[in-house]
């Protein structure tokens, strides 16, 4: 479930705040796994592309990966694949 650079729309918002449990490798790439903040479809459309602010950092989306199928339920635990947003690039430098 990866989005293209297209899909990064939403990058501009404020970020959404997650509970962040662990980083994780899942089929050579780097994840995150946290807890979804909201509701969603199981393809997790709805946060792909959007800004997550992980305690002090913020990142944005790439891809999820999940064990389960069906709609993703809030607080329910999945791997998030990100990119560091913008604002934690110039924050941090």
């Amino acid at each position: 479930m990866q989005s293209g650079q297209d899909d990064i729309a939403n990058a501009g918002e404020a970020p959404i705040a997650v509970e962040a449990f662990y980083r994780y490798g899942y089929k050579g790439r780097s994840m995150l796994a946290i807890r979804a903040p909201f509701a969603m479809g199981a393809d997790g459309a709805e946060i792909i592309g959007r800004a997550i602010a992980a305690g002090a950092r913020q990142y944005v989306v790439v891809s999820i990966a999940r064990q389960i199928s069906g709609p993703i339920h809030p607080g329910e635990p999945l791997g998030v694949e990100l990119r560091a947003s913008d604002a934690s690039e110039t924050s941090s430098g």
